[in-house]
């Protein structure tokens, strides 16, 4: 019995221990197949120091987005810099030394050195270090763009093309985001997710006594390269050109301060400048008045500019049209209502003459001509009324408006609504250059872009995405329509710009221009001008469009258009 009691005993114990020894097990397999990989970072991060550098919020970073020749309009100028690790220099004899030298090459003191250091912030650097001699171990070169305060920089251009790009801030609070960046506007709303990523920075792996690891050393955790990115049709000289030439003829007085330019390429429907003023000021001016009307204006009429819809639904409908002479007496009764034309009496004038002269009552009279049906079926096919699809936030994008076919079921409503520019034919100064590519390009509709490529491998060239695009009129229209606009700009309205000054538009541009009424709330009215050069074989569309608050608002737009077409063609020249 005492022998029997004696087993038992060895068999329980026997049996506790392999419970025991099965639960460790388990348990570190647990630890190791289960949470291996948290734990290891935990223990990576406590025996670590990291030094972040580019433009983020602590160790979450930003993907970068470029022009169509990848060029970047983010971190676009970096400058030499250095990732200091001074908890672990500071084990070494040479130490004040080194720290004395970087304080003399960055202008920053040896104390804020080590506290950005120890705030995992680099140091930039004013003037290279000297390239003799090889720098300590705990040293490490970066690159990065820093302000004055050594802060980084995300736009390195400043407000250039700030519509589009738009902007980054912090989550407001209360705010369900998920990270510590938030995309505001533009592209970095519609791409904020894919533009979230790592931030690049280097890592210091360390003992308990702040020693660098034998064998270990420094790693990096994400290569700039490597991070997302998002491609644009913008051209960053061109965008330049046309900000630049804004501004000068904003601060000039020659234009007023509100207002949006676009320039397009007529045969892939890339977006190669897209500016609005007045630049973004917070949560001020965040309209991008290129894609969709602002608070300024409750209508957008395209105003005289839709006679390019009406020539070309006449020529596309009988080319006889072209010699349709019809008489301006400068006034015209139709029904119980009597229209005006703004700039005549005219007398009797053929298409040529009425487009140069910008003859309401001409246009009137063909529109009977060509009826409501064929007019609307042309500014739809010329893209009006619907909304382009862009890549931007679909709040920040407009449709525009089209008259509906019982606003034109009379001659009256087909002169006020249609012909003559009526406040309810609407467009944005995209749509407009839409419009007026369709016969740049030889009477074909072009989806517009403005998203070339995500995640574009830097390495390789851009892949084009395939061109959108419907034949929408014969090349006789588009051709007829181009040499009506070109005129315009020989003998008509457009043609008001120092011809001396800007000789290319002078040559070679074909446009049109056009005037709205005062428009609510605030009476407002909007002046257009827009074509396409050289006029013949056309690479650019540029469209121009003001929000002048009172009549006598100085308006150049003939002047900014041609100075805009003499700086396209410079670049051109420079190639």
């Amino acid at each position: 019995m005492q022998e029997e009691g004696y087993k038992r005993r060895v068999v329980s114990l026997m049996v506790l221990f392999l419970v025991i020894s099965g639960l460790f097990a388990a348990r570190l397999a647990w630890l190791q197949l289960v949470q291996g990989r948290d734990l290891a970072a935990i223990a990576a991060k406590y025996h670590s120091r990291t030094v972040y550098y580019r433009w983020g919020h602590g160790s979450e970073g930003r993907g970068a987005i470029l022009d169509r020749k990848l060029r970047p309009f983010t971190e676009a100028r970096l400058q030499p810099g250095l990732a200091v690790f001074a908890s672990v220099g500071q084990k070494y004899a040479d130490y004040e030394d080194w720290l004395q030298l970087l304080a003399e090459y960055s202008g920053i003191s040896e104390e804020t050195i080590v506290l950005r250091s120890e705030q995992g912030k680099p140091l930039p650097l004013s003037a290279p270090l000297p390239a003799e001699g090889d720098l300590p171990h705990w040293i490490v070169p970066v690159a990065g763009e820093w302000d004055a305060e050594g802060n980084f920089c995300r736009y390195s251009y400043g407000n250039l093309a700030c519509h589009v790009l738009g902007f980054i801030q912090p989550p407001y609070r209360g705010e369900d985001a998920a990270g510590k960046l938030v995309g505001r506007l533009g592209i970095e709303k519609k791409y904020d997710l894919l533009l979230r990523s790592q931030r690049p920075g280097v890592s210091a792996l360390v003992d308990a006594r702040d020693k660098l690891i034998g064998g270990l050393g420094y790693r990096s955790i994400i290569e700039p390269c490597r991070q997302p990115n998002v491609v644009l049709t913008l051209d960053i000289e061109i965008q330049q050109l046309v900000e630049n030439i804004f501004d000068d003829y904003i601060q000039a007085g020659q234009v007023p301060a509100w207002g949006a330019i676009v320039v397009m390429d007529p045969h892939s429907g890339d977006i190669l400048a897209m500016a609005s003023r007045p630049v973004i000021d917070g949560a001020k001016n965040q309209f991008n008045r290129a894609a969709r009307k602002s608070a300024n204006v409750d209508m957008q009429p395209l105003a005289s500019m839709v006679k390019v819809v009406t020539a070309a639904a006449a020529l596309e409908k009988d080319p006889r049209h072209i010699h349709a002479r019809f008489t301006c007496t400068g006034t015209m009764q139709l029904g119980a209502n009597t229209f005006e034309c703004a700039h005549g009496p005219h007398g009797e004038q053929d298409l040529a003459g009425a487009m140069a002269n910008s003859c309401n009552l001409y246009f009137a009279q063909l529109a009977r001509e060509v009826g409501a049906k064929e007019l609307l079926a042309m500014a739809e096919s010329m893209g009006l009324g619907s909304l382009p699809d862009i890549s931007l936030p679909s709040s920040e994008v407009g449709a525009g408006r089209l008259p509906e076919f019982k606003d034109l079921a009379t001659a009256a409503g087909l002169a006020n609504n249609f012909a003559m520019g009526g406040n309810k034919v609407e467009a944005t100064p995209l749509q407009a250059a839409v419009m007026l590519s369709t016969v740049a390009n030889g009477g074909w509709h072009v989806e517009p872009r403005l998203v070339l490529a995500v995640n574009q491998d830097l390495e390789k060239k851009i892949s084009l995405p395939k061109v959108k695009k419907e034949k929408i009129m014969s090349t006789a229209t588009a051709q007829a329509v181009a040499t009506l606009l070109r005129n315009v700009v020989v003998q008509g309205k457009t043609g008001y710009f120092d011809r001396n000054l800007y000789p290319y538009a002078e040559a070679a541009l074909a446009a049109k221009t056009g005037t709205s009424d005062p428009l609510p709330p605030q009476g407002y009215h909007i002046r257009w001008c827009g074509g396409f050069f050289p006029w013949r074989q056309p690479d650019y569309v540029v469209v121009y469009m003001a929000e002048v608050p009172d009549e006598n608002t100085r308006v150049e737009r003939g002047g900014i258009v041609a100075a805009i077409v003499q700086g396209l063609a410079a670049l051109e020249g420079s190639k």
